[in-house]
């Protein structure tokens, strides 16, 4: 598939949506001066070409019973494209990414209370081949959550 590129337009859209992810599409075609329907196919293409995903994210300070962590892995040469799949695969994992530093990847993990992240450590990621190394930071407290490009 051909790159995409996006226009003003598009940015203008994912502006709007990264404001409020809710946002109605009425309200975002008068905001950028658009038809509606444009909008709404704007969003369809811009989602269905996998560049935007809109995401609600419960923090779970307000309900309790949850503990937040990040879990960096240093992994074996040849291995690194399996593990990403596999923690992808986990209920308990709602990020993974790719790390350049001390660290190859980073997965947040939710997990009921501290006892469940540790089976979660020993009993899922300990097995996956290629782990070298995990290290494990608890997220206390969520200040901020925004996902936001720097380029639109």
């Amino acid at each position: 598939m051909a790159e995409y590129s996006l226009d003003d337009l598009d940015r203008a859209i994912m502006r709007e949506l990264e404001e409020d992810g809710r946002r109605a599409f009425r309200e975002i075609s008068r905001s950028v001066g658009a038809s509606e329907a444009t909008i709404r196919a704007r969003v369809k293409r811009l989602q269905d070409l996998k560049i935007l995903r809109i995401v609600a994210f419960a923090d779970p300070e307000q309900f309790g019973g949850s503990q937040l962590a990040l879990v960096f892995l240093s992994v074996e040469l040849g291995h690194h494209e399996d593990i990403v799949a596999r923690l992808a695969e986990f209920s308990e994992v709602s990020y993974v990414s790719t790390l350049l530093g001390r660290a190859d990847i980073c997965a947040e993990v939710a997990t009921k209370d501290n006892a469940d992240l540790w089976a979660f450590l020993r009993d899922k990621v300990g097995p996956i081949a290629g782990v070298r190394k995990v290290e494990t930071m608890s997220i206390l407290k969520v200040h901020k959550l925004r996902y936001t490009s720097p380029t639109i």
